[in-house]
């Protein structure tokens, strides 16, 4: 299985700007709720996917209102897109950038309160000026500390991005049961 095969929905960003939305679990009212919203549908390995390219007008807010409606069916929801959070200027910096790349999460952070917040849920000082989650945490714990890593920073006001290694939507992992 990958990072985002263990909720029900999981909502992401490939590096090269797509919106993504999988659905894991049967969630009946997901499919109208997520293609409503402008996402896509697209059948790649073993799974449908919900895309929304890049550019398109209003990707936060079509992405915050399916959440939203999918609340009702399903509170197993994780958001880590950042194609989905407000435009910000190009030449401003993340205070965070977590990087998923296998197993392997690393972190760089911008500032000591960045710093705090990451080492405060986990990640430690490696040897490359990094910080990284254990290597021997489980994927739903993983996923849990990114979560809620990315949630905390968001709240203190910090900017992050959560790069998830996949290049383009053609490398979405397949379906768990493939």
């Amino acid at each position: 299985m990958a990072l985002t095969d263990h909720n029900d929905v999981f909502f992401g960003s490939t590096d090269n700007g797509w919106t993504f939305a999988l659905l894991n679990r049967p969630v009946a009212a997901a499919p109208g709720i997520l293609t409503s919203a402008g996402f896509g549908p697209r059948e790649h390995l073993g799974r449908t996917v919900y895309l929304l390219p890049p550019g398109t007008g209003g990707t936060a807010a079509r992405t915050g209102d399916a959440i939203g409606q999918l609340l009702p069916h399903t509170l197993d929801i994780v958001e880590l897109a950042w194609t989905a959070r407000l435009p910000q200027s190009a030449a401003a910096r993340d205070d965070a950038h977590i990087t998923v790349r296998g197993s392997t999460v690393s972190a760089t952070a911008a500032g000591q309160r960045a710093h705090a917040v990451l080492t405060g849920l986990g990640f430690t000082a490696s040897g490359d000026g990094t910080l990284r989650l254990a290597d021997d945490l489980d994927e739903p714990e993983t996923v849990g500390r990114i979560v809620r890593a990315e949630a905390h920073l968001l709240v203190e006001g910090l900017k992050v991005r959560v790069d998830l290694g996949i290049a383009t939507p053609d490398d979405l992992p397949p379906a768990p049961h493939s």
